[in-house]
């Protein structure tokens, strides 16, 4: 960790949850994403190919650490998502259902829920006390404007590739309340970022 306080950290220590709780009328919410250090969430359409062992390690510890997952559909198609275990659900935003080539085995899993509307709406009916949204930029992007994220935990890979990938947010343009910045971590070249809420502090 190089900030605040340098140190020798594991992911399960630095990305602790004991801070997330459910608010009053749904999930902590923590968004988990991973960009380029030129803003590109993706390479040929998959956000894997920017990770590395580190990143994965924390993506796996705020996905297995939630009760639900948000994400969209076209991030599960792309990223081809696999059923979670039976004491999570997995919520995707979708108007088809078209969840690409695991889309029977996501159904008939029994904890995959399709769901379309306003996220305002959609968030009050997520369950348990953390709830962890993986993109993509759209989804985000009515997340963030709506203020119903609380945490950001952002990977920063060491890579410039230009192009026009999506960036970690997209959407119509607002301006937003400020954010504290809890650590700031590195392995390998890559940098982990995590934010809260400025008035939720640190």
């Amino acid at each position: 960790m190089l900030f605040p306080r340098p140190q020798e950290i594991s992911v399960a220590a630095a990305y602790d949850g004991t801070h997330r709780t459910r608010r009053h009328d749904r999930p902590w919410v923590v968004l988990s994403m991973i960009s380029t250090a030129d803003g590109a969430t993706a390479i040929d359409g998959n956000s894997a190919k920017l990770g590395g062992p580190t990143d994965r390690e924390v993506f796996l510890h705020l996905h297995r650490s939630a009760d639900c997952v948000l994400v969209g559909a076209e991030t599960v198609r792309k990223d081809t998502y696999s059923p979670l275990p039976k004491h999570q659900q997995l919520v995707v935003l979708s108007t088809t259902g078209d969840l690409g080539s695991n889309t029977q085995t996501l159904l008939a899993a029994g904890n995959t829920r399709v769901v379309e509307g306003e996220v305002e709406t959609i968030v009050l009916d997520l369950p348990g006390s953390i709830c962890v949204l993986e993109g993509g930029p759209s989804l985000n992007n009515q997340m963030l404007r709506a203020n119903l994220i609380d945490e950001i935990c952002l990977t920063i890979a060491p890579m410039f590739i230009g192009g026009t990938t999506p960036r970690i947010f997209e959407g119509e343009w607002f301006n937003h309340e400020s954010w504290t910045l809890a650590h700031v971590c590195q392995d390998s070249g890559f940098v982990f970022l995590r934010y809260l809420r400025s008035e939720l502090g640190n």
